[in-house]
């Protein structure tokens, strides 16, 4: 769109999230509600998982903590991410919030936008912010195939 009288360029001010995306994160992170879907971030598209932000501490945590080979300091680490998702506003009734900021996805794999795979692409924990994301599609692609349904 144009300015006639100035002739400059006339944005619209899009928000910075996506109302309904931010319905499904708050979805994921007050229930144990998942849904496969496939985001586009920056050119690329991420598709997984969408998680709650307590089990994407609590199991990141766990994965994280699985490199260090002393006991007590793999439980240490379990138990501090575990702390922090349950800790989060976003799911503390003393604390609610409707627009959160992130977006989790388990088992996230990565590909360009023609589809093709990026990398080893192994499914990994992925959390962005949701103010990047362009787009998303309910569903998953996987190697070689056309999206999947939800």
């Amino acid at each position: 769109m144009i300015n006639e009288e100035r002739f400059e360029p006339v944005f619209d001010n899009a928000p910075q999230k996506d109302w309904f995306l931010q319905f499904l994160v708050n979805m994921a992170n007050k229930s144990h509600f998942e849904l496969k879907i496939t985001l586009n971030v920056g050119g690329f598209l991420i598709s997984g998982t969408l998680a709650g932000v307590k089990q994407y501490f609590a199991d990141f945590g766990s994965d994280f903590a699985s490199s260090f080979y002393a006991e007590k300091s793999s439980k240490e680490i379990r138990e501090t991410f575990k702390r922090i998702g349950d800790e989060c506003a976003c799911v503390s009734n003393s604390e609610p919030s409707d627009s959160p900021s992130y977006i989790h996805l388990k088992d996230a794999r990565f590909f360009d936008a023609q589809g093709n795979a990026i990398g080893g692409n192994q499914g990994v924990w992925w959390r962005g912010r949701i103010s990047e994301v362009q787009g998303f599609i309910p569903g998953t692609i996987t190697k070689g195939s056309p999206l999947s349904a939800p």
